[in-house]
């Protein structure tokens, strides 16, 4: 007598498939005709629901107010930092949100901020080793670090809030005309920015991109601001312009802590230029000779800032200097 054979459960396998591919209709031109041989790749969606990207009016007229903005931050960060700490615009633009993630160094300290009551989150971007040599410097440090490859310590993140703050805080004053009080205020920090959903993938940003020099480092700061905080800002401008006024920067309000802020102020002159040669073979009691044209074109700077050109005399028994106009920036 055989033993009865076990019942078996007969299971389907599913062969291995691969995902259908997306299938793009027509391509048609605005003028109706249809288009064909197109790299269907390159083709991406769009959300006609979006804000829409800035045209170049808008675009000229913010990329002068962040201008601006960096002149200010600049003499704000060389005060705080006790150090010289140099800015320059190197981009200004719009990118989508996922244009601007993809944009970030991978790892990156990111500073995630609001200013009540706008909507949507702003976010600041420095290399880590713009903020390690940040770090050094404000824990006593020359600004001189040698070691970039690692992460912030909670402490340096912590003593970056300061920084950072000051940064989000000159940035928001570029939104003049508000009529409610707006409060900046970091509300968490990230490494990375592959994983950050704090907007839709196809949102509009603002993106500034910044060169700081700070002691012997060369690095970069990026800023992203997402459409919805300058919006109302930008509709400003808008009616200003249909309506022929001229739109002016918003006037710096005095707080009491900046009555205890020092600011160098030097005069100068540029001479000449002579060889090395001569340099070497100068002695004490050695006279230079001056233009005399040189009296008119003394050169104030404010905070190693060069922002006036005046003319040399005296006033009270004391030497002094007339300012006379604005200097050309370059």
């Amino acid at each position: 007598m055989s033993d009865a054979a076990e019942p078996t459960a007969a299971v389907d396998v599913p062969e291995e498939t691969t995902a259908p591919p997306i299938e793009v209709g027509p391509v048609f031109s605005h003028e109706g005709n249809r288009l064909d041989g197109l790299d269907l790749a390159k083709i991406v969606a769009y959300n006609f629901h979006n804000p829409g990207f800035l045209g170049q009016a808008d675009m000229r007229q913010l990329g002068v107010l962040h201008q601006r903005f960096i002149q200010h931050l600049s003499a704000r960060l060389s005060t705080f930092f006790r150090m010289e700490c140099g800015l320059k615009l190197s981009k200004f633009g719009t990118a989508s949100f996922t244009e601007f993630c993809q944009s970030l160094s991978n790892p990156t300290q990111l500073t995630l901020f609001q200013v009540e009551p706008l909507r949507g989150v702003g976010i600041v971007e420095i290399t880590l080793p713009l903020g390690l040599t940040m770090s050094d410097r404000l824990l006593g440090g020359k600004g001189r670090v040698t070691n970039t490859d690692r992460a912030l310590t909670e402490i340096e993140e912590t003593l970056l809030e300061d920084a950072m703050q000051i940064i989000v805080t000159e940035w928001t004053q570029l939104l003049e005309g508000e009529q409610t009080v707006l409060r900046p205020q970091i509300i968490g920090h990230e490494t990375s920015g592959r994983f950050l959903q704090t907007s839709s993938p196809d949102a509009v940003f603002v993106v500034t991109k910044v060169e700081v020099t700070l002691g012997e480092l060369t690095e970069q700061l990026q800023i992203g601001i997402p459409f919805s905080m300058v919006e109302a800002m930008v509709k400003r401008m808008q009616v200003a312009r249909q309506s022929g006024e001229d739109v002016l920067p918003k006037k710096v309000q005095w707080r009491a802590p900046f009555a205890g802020i020092l600011v160098p102020i030097t005069a100068e002159w540029k001479v000449r230029e002579i060889t090395l040669e001569d340099v070497m073979a100068m002695r004490e009691g050695d006279v230079i000779q001056l233009p005399r044209e040189l009296v008119s074109q003394t050169r104030v700077r404010l905070s190693n800032t060069e922002e006036f050109v005046g003319t040399v005399g005296m006033q009270n028994g004391h030497v002094a200097v007339q300012l006379g106009q604005r200097a050309l920036k370059d």
